[in-house]
């Protein structure tokens, strides 16, 4: 309401007084990145900016612990391979039983060995992650005191991606062997009379191999190929207001603007694929604090979710050329 007040102050002093347009271009860093835009200035009471902000980020990358070996009952990696075996053993039969109805449901894959480094199952996931926060802008400056001070009141909008941060598995399909290895303990659970769950999966209390997020089971999704993406959305429209000093068009050739304010993008929303023991679906949906509020994990989503605003603070060299 104060920077309506304003525009429109300088709105009637417009016509009042001559009018005194003025066009210039700035470059500037700050918070939202490299910032490149073209200004205008209608009088000494409004200035207006659009613009790019790029933010130059590189990839990076990490490595998550799958907890395999808590999922084998304690095997290690080394000895994977025999459960592997033993696995691939009891799938044949499974599926002869499925071709001869005796077991209801699809056909079982194999778990493909030649996928896998030195034909065991990865205690650790490389994976990549990418900010992507490259946005444009428009801004309108309004300046108060007119021609006596540069300090300005600034109230505009961002756009950009809504989807913010990427992570990925590095290589791809990468994940199909934990795939059809989920898929074979539950297709095991599911028939508790099959030589799969009586010889293999029972006695040697085998798992699922995925992460713990709370209530909720993240692991790749067979419809994905052996891939996993994991991503956080906030609103492409995010609306700005801020302060600061420096004009948007210089009085001069050269000057240079400072603004502190910050961006409403609403509240940032985590997608990740994972498996619902409950309903024995897989699902690429919301994770919601609430699901799994006295965990840990309940408490990162929670304080992910309540960051709705992103601060700008961001200095720019500007220069007139009318």
């Amino acid at each position: 309401m104060i920077v309506c007040s304003f525009a429109l102050l300088g709105l009637q002093e417009s016509y009042a007084q001559a009018f005194e347009p003025h066009v210039g271009v700035g470059v500037g860093v700050g918070l939202t990145g490299i910032v490149i835009d073209a200004s205008a200035t209608i009088n000494p009471w409004l200035g207006a900016r659009f613009g790019v902000d790029i933010m130059p980020v590189p990839t990076l990358k990490t490595e998550f612990d799958l907890g395999i070996e808590d999922k084998t009952n304690g095997t290690s990696i080394s000895e994977m391979s025999k459960y592997i075996d033993d696995l691939n053993t009891k799938i044949d039969a499974y599926n002869a039983d499925v071709a001869a109805n005796l077991i209801p449901g699809p056909a079982l894959e194999k778990v493909d060995k030649t996928a896998l480094p030195s034909g065991e199952l990865p205690n650790e996931l490389d994976v990549e992650g990418k900010l992507s926060n490259t946005l444009l802008h428009f801004l309108v400056d309004v300046y108060p005191f007119g021609k006596k001070s540069s300090f300005h009141l600034t109230a505009g909008a961002y756009f950009g991606p809504s989807k913010i941060i990427k992570i990925n598995n590095g290589e791809p399909g990468f994940l199909k062997p934990i795939n059809q290895w989920n898929n074979a303990i539950i297709g095991a659970n599911e028939n508790p009379t099959s030589l799969l769950y009586t010889q293999v999966v029972q006695p040697n209390n085998l798992q699922m191999i995925g992460a713990e997020l709370g209530d909720y089971f993240i692991t790749p999704n067979p419809a994905d190929q052996g891939n996993v993406a994991a991503s956080i959305k906030v609103s492409g429209f995010r609306p700005y207001v801020g302060l600061g000093f420096g004009r948007a068009v210089p009085k001069g050739r050269l000057g240079c603007q400072f603004d502190l304010g910050v961006q409403f993008w609403d509240s940032p929303k985590i997608y990740a694929p994972n498996y619902d023991k409950l309903t024995k679906t897989y699902n690429s949906e919301t994770l919601i604090e609430e699901k799994n509020a006295d965990s840990d994990a309940g408490g990162v989503i929670k304080i992910i979710s309540k960051v709705s605003v992103y601060p700008v603070l961001n200095f720019r060299i500007v220069g007139r050329i009318l």
